[in-house]
């Protein structure tokens, strides 16, 4: 309810004393009716104060009690004529001072009846926003039933309510919109998305971020509702319809991740055949994650954070970002017509037509938004572009090369030969995998006998730099244990690791026999 609106009723005929068209806009949350000397503790932000000027001996009373209404937040005044038979002049002359609407109420109508007022209307408006908000409910269900698309429903009701929403995944796609949205506001929102103790949550110029996930949803994989109220906008019903449309949302967005898995499940069961004999210019993009320590959930119970007024503001854990299938969806979020798989190690690799350039500058900018969740994990990416007479497996194998993930980074790196895996890798798939059997081959069988365990400690002593003590550490071994097997690696495949052309040797085969060229 506004104050014109008060001064309109005419069952209570109320008189305008002082204030412009600005000043009778402004809403009234409530009424207080208060004659003591000092009236703070009775008046909340948002109150139209009624009094029956009892305080008033002079006109000095007048200032100091106006001036004290002002700064408690009162909306405006009405003041009564029992007393003195009018309103005094200055009175009105403080209310002008302080910037506060004055209202004159006659002798006939007490208080009572103007409380009474503002409770019938409150009641009312309730009423008709609980009626709208199920009406809007059905369409919606309705809508969902008849096959409507996400975006048209979201047009529609943005309208209806007078905002602009827009629907976002956390690497920043657009999946629905009303209006468009720069890159540095998606920064900014997904930011307040990802790292606000609660969510719905209010980022900066009072646009309200509302998650989209179900109970066990978390931060990674939901989607977010974002709306920014116009002009005029009745926030409550905003917010309410802003719920109501995260839920529907809700249900697109775990349609479309079954969609994807049943994709994903095709496609791994009957993989595609490389595009080996395609003019077309391809990139092909290898995603490694070191995987995070515990990744708890974001304190729920922070002073000072911003929630939505009139929702549930319930904390979303963050998920593992870092984890292989998520990331399959994220890259999928950034690029829409990548074509997706796992390679033998668990990476996810992929390809898509386009410049090596700028698919890396959309994948760092999507992936780069995550790093406020990551914790202690990491995701590393490679891109590199077929070169003249290359293999898809080649570039591959190139972006895999310069992919490792390191802890709390997201590292997009552009292939290129400037290192001696990276120039290993310009060599056709078969001659690779003849070194490594040639290299490696006794290792292999001795393994396939033996189950000893042996390729995968040299593949962690050679990631530990050939540190002994570290590579114990990390396969949960005794130092001595390491030795004897490292031992047996140099007997079997008549190399010293004290070497470095031999080291150079054995780490190039275990690249290669550990998936590094592995196809999607």
């Amino acid at each position: 309810m506004r104050v014109r609106d008060i001064l309109d009723a005419p069952q209570l005929r109320m008189g305008l004393l002082h204030g412009d068209a600005a000043a009778l806009e402004r809403a009234v949350a409530r009424v207080c009716v208060t004659d003591m000397p000092d009236p703070r503790p009775f008046v909340t932000s948002g109150a139209l104060v009624c009094t029956g000027l009892v305080w008033r001996h002079g006109a000095d009373d007048s200032e100091r009690y106006i001036a004290m209404l002002a700064r408690a937040g009162a909306t405006g005044v009405v003041a009564g004529q029992a007393l003195h038979g009018f309103v005094p002049e200055d009175v009105v002359a403080a209310c002008a001072r302080h910037d506060l609407p004055l209202l004159s109420s006659p002798q006939s109508v007490p208080f009572s009846r103007v409380i009474e007022h503002l409770a019938e209307q409150a009641a009312e408006t309730r009423w008709q926003r609980v009626r709208s908000g199920l009406l809007r409910q059905r369409r919606l269900l309705a809508a969902v039933a008849d096959g409507s698309e996400i975006g048209d429903l979201l047009t529609d009701i943005a309208a209806e309510c007078g905002f602009s929403a827009w629907l976002l995944t956390a690497t920043g796609a657009m999946v629905a919109a009303t209006a468009p949205l720069s890159e540095g506001d998606i920064d900014r929102v997904l930011a307040t998305a990802l790292t606000a103790p609660r969510l719905p949550a209010v980022a900066a110029g009072g646009i309200t971020v509302l998650p989209v996930c179900g109970r066990s949803g978390d931060r990674i994989s939901a989607w977010y509702l974002v709306i920014r109220t116009e002009t005029g906008c009745d926030r409550l019903d905003a917010d309410s319809a802003g719920a109501e449309l995260a839920a529907v949302a809700e249900l697109y967005r775990v349609r479309q991740s079954e969609r994807l898995r049943l994709r994903w499940d095709l496609a791994d069961r009957l993989p595609e055949a490389f595009p080996e004999a395609s003019g077309d210019p391809l990139v092909a993009i290898v995603c490694e994650v070191c995987s995070p320590g515990p990744v708890g959930d974001i304190e729920s119970d922070a002073d000072g954070s911003a929630t939505a007024t009139g929702i549930d503001s319930t904390p979303i854990p963050t998920g593992p970002a870092s984890s292989p299938m998520a990331v399959r969806s994220m890259l999928h979020d950034v690029l829409a017509d990548v074509v997706t798989g796992l390679d033998r190690a668990g990476r996810v690799v992929g390809y898509l037509p386009g410049d090596e350039t700028e698919v890396a500058a959309l994948l760092l900018r999507g992936f780069g938004r995550l790093r406020p969740v990551l914790g202690s994990g990491g995701i590393g990416i490679g891109v590199s572009a077929l070169r003249h007479g290359e293999t898809l497996s080649g570039a591959l194998a190139s972006a895999t090369a310069v992919a490792p993930a390191e802890s709390g980074q997201v590292r997009v790196r552009v292939a290129d030969i400037d290192s001696a895996a990276g120039l290993f890798t310009a060599i056709p798939d078969q001659l690779q995998r003849r070194f490594a059997e040639r290299v490696l081959g006794a290792v292999v069988d001795y393994d396939r006998r033996t189950n000893a365990g042996l390729l995968h400690t040299l593949e962690v002593f050679l990631g530990c730099e050939g540190s002994w003590r570290l590579a114990a550490e990390r396969m949960h071994l005794h130092l001595n244990t390491v030795r004897y097997r490292i031992g047996r690696v140099e007997e079997l495949t008549g190399r010293d690791l004290g070497r470095l052309d031999d080291r150079l040797d054995l780490y190039l085969a275990v690249r290669t026999l550990a998936g590094y060229t592995a196809p999607v």
